[in-house]
């Protein structure tokens, strides 16, 4: 798989406010959509609720430069930009035909059951290795 993952979201009247402009909370909605089926499509069992471990936002950074509106069809993307031992970083852009609507970096921090940081899951740690052609 290419550091590039894309993912189409089509939008509908839930997702915009009073004047038919997207609500910008949903941005980090469509983005945390498009990480989750990133991992789906890696393979990669996105039951974390279910295992010892879980994800959090650590940190996140959002810039919007232009409005998403109704019926659009946006692509959000999400490519790793690094690693480390109990946490990753994913750049995710959400895009309408080649316009760049919004860009955002997020910073995903592995915990243990207990809230405390936790080593990077081995089959996630590798897919991220993998992203950035250190495999």
């Amino acid at each position: 798989m290419a550091n590039k993952f894309e993912f189409n979201i089509r939008i509908y009247m839930e997702d915009t406010d009073a004047g038919g402009i997207v609500y910008h909370a949903n941005h980090i909605r469509f983005m945390e959509r498009t990480r989750t089926e990133w991992l789906r499509a890696s393979g990669i069992d996105h039951y974390w609720h279910q295992k010892d471990y879980h994800f959090v936002v650590h940190k996140i950074s959002l810039k919007y430069m232009r409005p998403i509106l109704m019926d659009d069809l946006i692509t959000v993307t999400a490519s790793v930009v690094s690693c480390k031992a109990s946490s990753f970083v994913l750049q995710q852009n959400i895009y309408r035909g080649e316009i760049m609507l919004a860009s955002g970096e997020v910073e995903l921090a592995c915990i243990s059951n207990e809230m405390k940081p936790l080593r990077l899951p081995t089959e996630i740690h590798g897919l991220i290795l993998k992203e950035l052609g250190q495999d």
